[in-house]
């Protein structure tokens, strides 16, 4: 076989991670992307799919039901996961400092996983006249028709807040305020967010990552909130709550009641809101002004609309703008509506409202505008059927057989204790670990590099990427791609870790501290550099021990009969077409057995012979002449797909906030101009997603004016 080298790549400036609210520093998180199962059980078969409705993925938000394994040459089953521009994680595709940093991951927990614990059965007094003693939840207008009376007496004597249940829009001093979170109802007490209610107040909110407590300063103290505990800490010394703080969406609520209790204020129940009085009133801010223009006054089917938001506010900064109606083009002729609400730093919205007017011609149809004009990393629709009937591009595969690969994916779901595998090896090291938590108890998964020498060793860590802690396999393994990708596309050696004589090191330790709640996965993908040689043993431990003593005590698990693992050779290929590709529609097959053979291995630890199903993993690189005037895209032919490539040393996702559900979609990877171009591109096949794929070249629609 040919030795080839790895493609020289440039260098990519990461932008990942917006942080939310209440963060602590991790690797893990989504990357942007959206997770692939819903509500039922995931397959775990290979060539199966995800099965179930879709969960919409917003870095707050923790959906239900058990993630989608990979499989390949499958078709997804049921619904997939419902893409939508900017639904990805948290304030856009919550994404790591790629290859030079850590992510910070969202302080967020499903509240039907949080336990309330026991509420407090003493002090349950009302706050003002007519307010049940037992519970806060919002009572009829006639429950407490003389707090409602009290508060109304004193309303012109200090600040006045109306909260109506179902709604984030509050009332505050009679001037509309956009809260974190809606008054939500968990057994019998009804939640406040702590970020608006310190806001609204006055007082400064702050994340304590140590002791993973929400902070409110005061000028006079603050006050603790912990998730999970009926007590806050007030000054240090401890307060009892009517029941549990806990995190919905990124935000600590607190019940109502303990708020008001805290702060001295006056708390009175209507039908469907509830009413706090407090303090000195202080005057509302102003609302922004809303407003829009687009680039011309009426437009053609199929022609690009262009949007320019001209809101503006004299005072506060404009923190975020929802668009509702605002397409990149419309394909109906007739007025089209358009919303635009932007709320300012204090919480205040303004919305305004406009039509787009569309005449009755064409400019594209949905397809050729789609072709021409659906951004890089994003998708559309295409008929998977008449892709199939595109010329297939002849290639070859020179693999470098000095490359060699480890994939730890068996047991993919941990359900104890245990080595999940281990070998002995030196040079150029990939390994792919990709593992689930099964069990009931937190569990966390190492690399360890152990010298069994008589002398020093060392290993160097190249490009990594890791993804999770996270509750869907596509995530995690989209996110470690990305990541990996970002990272090579950087290069060079990012750590050098010296291993003396007979010790052993946790490699990768930052990206893994925090350990995997059950059910969620992580993904690691990383280049590794062994001087000597070098015991490599993935790890599942207790986080609370020490993963190199647990090494020596831990047994070895047992493969799971359906998973992938072993050590392998050849794990970078050189992909190499001869001609021009995209002169008319093409497509190459990536991932198809019987066009690119699958790794041949063995299990170090059992002896048995391995394939590596898939080629997860394997680093695929190629230089491709392209026709000017060519759309490059990837279309997914085993189900689902999620991922990333690098294209002329640029990360695209597969795709950007969303994911390719099945063959009937494709995502833009690249567009030539009007030259012929060499296009280089490098496609790792990720962990939790489906194989074979399709690289489409197809040539563009001609452009109008």
């Amino acid at each position: 076989m040919k030795h080839v080298n790895k493609p020289g790549w440039k260098r990519l400036a990461a932008v990942m991670l917006a942080v939310p609210l209440l963060t602590a520093s991790s690797w893990g998180g989504a990357a942007g992307a959206e997770p692939v199962a819903g509500t039922a059980a995931a397959q775990e078969e290979k060539g199966a799919a995800s099965a179930g409705a879709a969960a919409q993925e917003k870095q707050s938000a923790d959906s239900s039901g058990a993630a989608a394994q990979e499989g390949q040459g499958a078709a997804s089953a049921g619904k997939a996961v419902q893409e939508g521009q900017g639904a990805a994680s948290a304030v856009k595709g919550a994404q790591d400092g790629q290859g030079s940093g850590f992510a910070a991951k969202a302080v967020q927990e499903d509240p039907s996983a949080v336990s309330d614990g026991k509420a407090a059965q003493e002090g349950q007094g009302s706050v003002s006249a007519g307010l049940d003693a037992s519970r806060d939840a919002v009572q009829p207008a006639s429950f407490s028709a003389g707090a409602e009376a009290s508060a109304q007496g004193s309303e012109t004597q200090g600040n006045k807040l109306v909260i109506s249940t179902g709604s984030a829009s509050y009332l505050f001093n009679g001037k509309p305020v956009a809260g974190a979170q809606k008054m939500m109802v968990r057994k019998g007490y009804s939640y406040v967010p702590v970020s608006t209610m310190a806001k609204l107040y006055g007082w400064g909110l702050s994340y304590d990552a140590k002791t993973k407590e929400a902070v409110v300063k005061r000028s006079e103290g603050e006050w603790r909130f912990k998730n999970g505990s009926s007590s806050v800490r007030k000054d240090g010394s401890p307060v009892r709550m009517d029941a549990p703080a806990l995190t919905y969406r990124g935000s600590m609520m607190v019940p109502v009641r303990s708020w008001a209790k805290l702060t001295g204020s006056s708390l009175a129940v209507t039908s469907g809101s509830v009413t706090l009085t407090w303090g000195k009133r202080t005057a509302a801010a102003a609302p922004p002004v809303a407003d829009f223009t687009t680039d011309k006054i009426e437009y053609r089917l199929g022609e690009p609309v262009v949007y320019r938001n001209t809101s503006h506010d004299p005072k506060y900064k404009i923190v975020k703008e929802t668009w509702k109606g605002n397409e990149p083009a419309f394909f109906t002729p007739g007025e089209h509506e358009v919303t635009l609400e932007v709320i300012n730093s204090e919480g205040v919205s303004a919305s305004v409202r406009k039509t787009v007017n569309v005449v009755d011609e064409w400019l594209y149809t949905k397809e050729q505008y789609d072709r021409l004009y659906t951004p890089v990393g994003n998708k559309f629709d295409i008929d998977g059927a008449s892709v199939l009937m595109m010329d297939e591009i002849a290639y070859s595969v020179i693999p470098d057989e000095s490359q060699q690969f480890i994939r730890s994916n068996s047991p993919e779901h941990l359900t104890e204790e245990g080595i999940a595998y281990e070998d002995t090896l030196t040079g150029n090291v990939r390994i792919n670990i990709h593992n689930q938590n099964r069990s009931k108890k937190d569990l966390n998964v190492y690399l360890i590099a152990t010298n069994p020498g008589t002398s020093a060793a060392s290993v160097k860590v190249g490009a990594a990427g890791i993804g999770g802690p996270a509750q869907y396999v596509s995530t995690s393994g989209k996110a470690a791609v990305t990541r990996y990708l970002e990272a090579l596309s950087s290069g060079g050696i990012t750590d050098t870790v010296r291993i003396p004589a007979g010790e052993s090191v946790v490699l990768l330790q930052e990206g893994t501290k925090l350990p995997l709640k059950p059910s969620q996965v992580r993904t690691i993908y990383a280049d590794l550099e062994l001087e000597g040689d070098i015991k490599l043993s993935v790890v599942a431990a207790d986080p609370s021990r020490d993963p190199v003593a647990a090494l020596k005590e831990l047994p070895m698990l047992p493969r799971d009969g359906k998973h992938i693992r072993g050590t392998f050779t050849g794990a970078d290929r050189e992909v190499q077409v001869d001609g021009v590709v995209g002169e008319s529609p093409q497509r190459l097959v990536l991932g198809d057995p019987s066009l690119d053979g699958y790794l041949e291995g063995v299990d170090a630890v059992t002896g048995e012979a391995e394939k590596n199903v898939g080629n997860t993993g394997v680093l695929y690189s190629m230089r491709l002449k392209v026709a000017p005037h060519t759309l490059v895209a990837l279309n997914a032919r085993g189900g689902h797909y999620a991922g990333a490539l690098l294209v002329n040393g640029e990360v695209v996702q597969m795709t950007s906030g969303s994911i390719l559900k099945n063959s009937s979609e494709a995502g833009v990877l690249y567009r030539t101009g009007a030259q012929e171009e060499t296009v280089q591109i490098g496609f790792i096949p990720a962990s939790g997603s489906n194989l074979p794929v399709h690289m489409l070249f197809m040539p563009l629609p001609e452009q109008h004016d």
